[in-house]
């Protein structure tokens, strides 16, 4: 095997960090991926208890992906 080069190997703990998604209270129960992810970026569906959370927020702990809580 060849040595992998770390400059060009994705951290996948920080991959959707910066991606944030506003939802509203008629969209709950919320899950992640979002029925309108796309399949090539999907994994396993996993639901986030955002209205139980002091700030409105949640975050996805497969992609990052931080959802807000719009209402």
């Amino acid at each position: 095997m060849g040595q992998v080069d770390t400059d060009k190997v994705a951290d996948y703990k920080k991959l959707n960090i910066t991606n944030e998604v506003s939802i509203s209270r008629r969209e709950l129960p919320l899950h992640c991926p979002t029925n309108v992810s796309a399949l090539w970026c999907a994994h396993p569906k996993v639901f986030l208890a955002i209205e139980d959370s002091k700030n409105g927020t949640a975050r996805c702990p497969y992609c990052g992906t931080l959802y807000r809580l719009k209402d």
